[in-house]
């Protein structure tokens, strides 16, 4: 049987894990910019020469999630761009894509604080 403190590490791997694929994955669809990226941009008002800067942002920062000590970072960098995406696309009248950035900005912030208070609990 599994403790309270076993099981909410297995969870925050499990949601670092999946949030690193979901951000590497977008983060390359940027740099390799794929027409439904680009037109999202478009959509924003952002300039197309951010969006390989943006999908690296994303892909490294994602990466970070998976790694102890950089996890802290990555989640910081991407909470950074889930709230500029959830502000712009408000803006722009685009509630659901606004929820969703604030929905993985959420998850972004656990995982933060998770790895910041449990950084010296040892097993």
């Amino acid at each position: 049987m599994m403790n309270g403190d076993r099981f909410i590490d297995v969870a925050l791997w499990v949601l670092s894990f999946i949030l690193a694929i979901v951000f590497f994955y977008n983060g390359v669809s940027k740099i390799m910019g794929t027409p439904h990226q680009v037109a999202q941009f478009e959509a924003l008002g952002l300039p197309a020469h951010a969006l390989p800067v943006v999908g690296i942002l994303e892909s490294v920062a994602g990466l970070m999630l998976t790694m102890t000590r950089l996890a802290l970072i990555g989640g910081g960098i991407l909470s950074i761009i889930m709230l500029i995406s959830a502000g712009l696309n408000l803006f722009y009248d685009d509630v659901t894509s606004s929820l969703r950035a604030m929905v993985l900005f959420l998850m972004l912030l656990s995982i933060c604080y998770l790895r910041y208070t449990r950084r010296n609990i040892r097993p």
